[in-house]
C-alpha cells in the first residue's frame, strides 16, 4: 500500500510536467490547461496525504497468528509493532515489543509489553503479566495492571487507574476518576485525582497526593504486620483530600488536609495536619505539630 500510494504521487507529478509542457508548445488551450491543471493538483495532494498515512501506519510482524479486523488487531506468539498509528484495538497473549511510539485504541496484553516509545490509547488499558513503556502512558479511559507495570516517563489517564503487583511510573500520575494500589507502588512526582484514591500496601509519592478520599492501609491489622517488618509508604510532599483521610503506616513529609482525617498507627507527619469536621490520632502515631481546625472554604485545593 505503501508503494501504491508513492508511486500515485509520482504519477501526478510526470502528468504536471507534461501538462506545462504541452501547453507551452501551444498543445492544448488554456481553458482546459487550468481546469487539468487543478484536478491533477488536487490527485497529487490526495496522494501525498495518503502516502504520508500509510507511512505512518504501524507495521506488524509474528511468529504466531494474527486476526485483523476493521476495530481490532489481535495477535497470540511473538509479535513486533513497529510504532505509529493503529487506527483500532491492540491485543497481545505472549511476548509483545513496540519499537517507538504507538497510538491506537483499546490496548491489551497478556504475557509481556515492552514499548521503546510513548503509548497513546484512545480506550482502556489491560496489562497482565509484565508491561513496561520507555515514554509516557496517556489514555482515554482506564487502565488496569496486574503483575509488574513500569512507565518511563508520565502517566495521563481521563479514567481510573487500578494496579495490582507492581507499579512505577517515572513522573506524575494523572488519574482523573481515581485510582487503587494493591502491593506496591512508586511516583516519581505527583498523584492527582478528582476521585478517590486506595492503597492497600506500601506506596512512594515523590510530591504531593491529591484526591478526593485518600485511605492508605485503611482496616489492616497493623500490629500484626509490623511485627513482619513492613515497609512503610512514604509522601515527600503535601496529602490533600478533599473528602476522607486516612493513613497507616505512612511517613508524610508536608501537611495533611482533609474533611475528616484519622492519622492511623505507625504513621508519622512531620508538617501540619488540618481538618474541617474530625480527627483522631492513634497512639501510635507522631505528629510533629498540633492538629488545626480550619473552615470548609480553607479546604479548597
Amino acid at each position: 500500500m505503501i508503494q501504491l500510494s508513492k508511486n500515485e504521487v509520482k504519477m501526478y507529478e510526470e502528468l504536471l510536467e507534461l501538462l506545462e509542457k504541452r501547453f507551452d508548445k501551444g498543445e492544448i488551450d488554456k481553458q482546459n490547461y487550468v481546469e487539468l491543471k487543478e484536478r491533477y493538483l488536487q490527485k497529487l495532494d490526495d496522494a501525498k496525504e495518503n502516502f504520508e498515512q500509510h507511512k505512518e501506519a504501524s507495521q506488524i510482524y509474528t511468529s504466531g497468528v494474527k486476526v485483523s479486523t476493521d476495530k481490532s488487531l489481535s495477535v497470540a506468539g511473538s509479535t513486533k509493532i513497529s510504532g505509529g498509528h493503529v487506527g483500532k484495538d491492540i491485543r497481545i497473549a505472549g511476548s509483545g515489543k513496540i519499537d517507538s511510539d504507538v497510538e491506537c485504541n483499546n490496548l491489551k496484553s497478556a504475557g509481556s509489553l515492552k514499548s521503546n516509545g510513548n503509548i497513546t490509547a484512545h480506550g482502556d488499558i489491560n496489562a497482565a503479566g509484565s508491561f513496561k513503556c520507555a515514554g509516557f502512558l496517556h489514555g482515554d479511559q482506564d487502565a488496569k495492571f496486574a503483575g509488574s507495570a513500569k512507565v518511563g516517563l508520565e502517566t495521563i489517564l481521563k479514567g481510573r487507574i487500578v494496579a495490582a503487583g507492581s507499579f512505577t511510573t517515572g513522573g506524575l500520575l494523572q488519574a482523573e476518576s481515581g485510582a487503587k494500589f494493591s502491593g506496591s507502588a512508586r511516583i516519581e512526582g505527583n498523584l492527582l485525582s478528582q476521585r478517590i484514591v486506595e492503597v492497600a500496601g506500601r506506596i512512594i509519592v515523590e510530591g504531593d497526593l491529591v484526591g478526593d478520599d485518600i485511605l492508605i492501609n485503611k482496616g489492616r491489622d497493623f500490629l500484626g504486620l509490623r511485627f513482619r517488618s513492613l515497609k512503610k509508604s512514604k509522601i515527600e510532599g503535601h496529602v490533600l483530600g478533599t473528602g476522607e483521610v486516612y493513613l497507616a503506616n505512612t511517613d508524610v513529609d508536608g501537611d495533611v488536609k482533609g474533611l475528616k482525617v484519622e492519622i492511623g498507627p505507625f504513621t508519622n507527619v512531620e508538617g501540619t495536619v488540618f481538618y474541617v469536621d474530625y480527627i483522631d490520632v492513634d497512639k501510635r502515631a507522631n505528629l510533629a505539630n498540633e492538629p488545626l481546625k480550619i473552615s470548609h472554604e480553607k479546604l479548597r485545593l
